[in-house]
């Protein structure tokens, strides 16, 4: 291991160097993108500024990772951290030092950044709630952290054409959107055995695709064997040449999905034969369950009797310095409290007795979000992202001000805003998604969101929204405020309308009135 982190550190340095060659444009953004990437680091948009994607490995973050972050936060002069819709912590607004030294220090704490970005399997996703969950299967935490320890130690060495993802859920609910990644693992009892169901070639952004069934039950002890079986099917199979369809979902489109399976199925007899990987015996929950339904969408009551985990959701997913400053001073004597990053920009606090719990969320109410579309989710967007077309985040923030102010937030569901068709907030699959376009309007090019409507997550049940037009980004609070009035109107929740033909239909035709395309 001290090794492997000297070989890091070394990277670090040629990162250094390499941003100070572009600060003196002496090389391009794409030059160091393509180096800068694979570490977990971009430049923004603003020369000079860069940022650092921290993995908190599936989003288990401890308390001790919890501290080191804040202190990052405030050493360096910036007063927030972005939780990301992949479980990890994002600084922004650095310099290249600023980067460099922060990556230096993380990996002495066994916080690394390394496949971050670039062509790398990313972090790998987890069900929050994996491990307390009421009626889960089994936990399947040591799996996904098994999987991304392999993808860390093996990530100096790929040669991928593009990124890769792999998804953990505990449950049906799918809250790790295993049906939507490259790899996802749905934990399921087969007469009373501990399995997993399979999902391949998903994945959403351009050309996207749910996720190919696996037909056969795969055993949690053989993980690592089909991890390392598509990761070679990648590399032989992945086009190396046209970036926009390097995707493993564009596989099965070239070959088709009898010829995709039966090669992913030959490469796992492949490995079987030819490697030798560790397997994690899966451990069944022995203790006593409880089925307690009290609480709410933000406090959750566990398996674990007298337990609840608390969701806190900080506005867009800006964790600021001092409400990360009290959740630490909340947690840390708290021995049993543990931490854990959703693919919704949230903190679970978990392992909270009621009454720790009810207190938690007391402190935290003033800057937390509480209502499901207050809690919506946004990237980063521009001015920070290269890649953004839009404020994502302003969008965000207008919106959950427009909903208060009108009294409608309570019936909205959440919002799932993109600043760009990239997807890093999932709009394709949201009950209300939306993604940056620019849009004509009277001769002049403006922002405006595509919206899309009715899409889902979870297992049998996974599928994309319907496309309901291109809308100035100014006009979407006041549509937000108007779709609310009706439902209050209607006396139905949003997923209610959208199961009535004729609600649906009322809503499609009131979203078009906004509608510029």
């Amino acid at each position: 291991m001290s090794a492997y982190k000297e070989t890091l550190k070394e990277e670090v340095e040629v990162l250094r160097e390499r941003g100070k060659k572009f600060l003196n444009d002496e090389i391009t953004r794409a030059d160091l993108k393509g180096f800068s990437g694979g570490l977990g680091s971009y430049s923004q948009r603003e020369k000079g500024k860069f940022m650092v994607r921290l993995r908190t490995p599936s989003g288990i973050m401890t308390k001790e990772h919890l501290r080191l972050i804040l202190d990052y936060i405030k050493d360096n002069g910036i007063d927030r951290a972005h939780l990301t819709t992949r479980q990890a912590v994002q600084l922004h607004e650095l310099s290249i030092d600023q980067v460099c030294d922060v990556m230096k220090d993380a990996i002495d704490h066994d916080l690394f950044t390394r496949g971050g970005g670039g062509n790398f399997p990313r972090n790998v996703a987890l069900s929050p709630m994996s491990g307390v969950a009421q009626g889960e299967a089994f936990d399947v935490t040591p799996y996904a952290v098994q999987v991304g320890k392999y993808f860390l130690f093996n990530a100096t060495y790929y040669k991928l054409p593009r990124k890769l993802k792999v998804a953990f859920s505990s449950t049906e609910e799918d809250t790790a959107c295993a049906t939507l990644n490259d790899m996802g693992f749905v934990a399921v009892l087969d007469d009373g055995k501990p399995m997993f169901r399979l999902w391949l070639a998903g994945g959403l952004g351009g050309g996207p695709a749910l996720g190919i069934p696996y037909d056969e039950l795969v055993d949690p002890e053989e993980i690592l064997y089909y991890i390392e079986a598509m990761v070679q099917l990648f590399q032989a199979e992945g086009d190396y040449k046209n970036k926009a369809r390097a995707r493993i979902r564009f596989i099965p489109r070239r070959m088709g999905v009898e010829a995709f399976l039966e090669c992913y199925k030959s490469y796992v007899e492949k490995t079987k034969k030819e490697c030798a990987l560790n397997g994690i015996k899966p451990q069944l929950y022995t203790g006593e369950v409880w089925d307690e339904k009290s609480g709410s969408h933000v406090m959750i009551a566990q398996k674990q009797p007298g337990l609840y985990s608390v969701i806190l959701h900080p506005l867009c997913g800006q964790l600021r310095l001092e409400d990360g400053e009290k959740l630490y001073d909340f947690v840390k004597d708290i021995e049993k409290a543990e931490l854990r990053l959703s693919m919704d920009e949230e903190i679970y606090v978990r392992n909270l007795t009621k009454k720790q719990a009810q207190t938690l969320l007391e402190q935290m109410k003033g800057s937390m979000m509480m209502t499901p579309v207050t809690m919506s989710v946004s990237c980063i967007g521009t001015p920070t992202c290269q890649l953004g077309m839009n404020q994502s985040q302003a969008l965000c923030e207008a919106i959950v001000s427009a909903v208060r102010e009108a009294g409608v937030e309570d019936v909205l569901p959440r919002c799932f805003i993109s600043g760009c068709p990239n997807s890093c907030s999932r709009h394709q699959v949201a009950p209300i998604g939306l993604t940056g376009r620019k849009v004509k309007v009277e001769g002049e090019m403006v922002d405006g969101f595509e919206c899309w409507l009715g899409g889902r997550v979870g297992v049998g049940c996974t599928c994309m929204g319907e496309k309901a037009g291109t809308i100035q980004a100014v006009r979407i609070p006041k549509m937000l405020v108007g779709l609310g009035n009706m439902l209050k109107t209607k006396h139905l929740s949003f997923e209610q309308a959208m199961a009535d033909n004729e609600a649906k239909a009322d809503i499609l035709a009131y979203i078009g009135q906004y509608a510029e395309a």
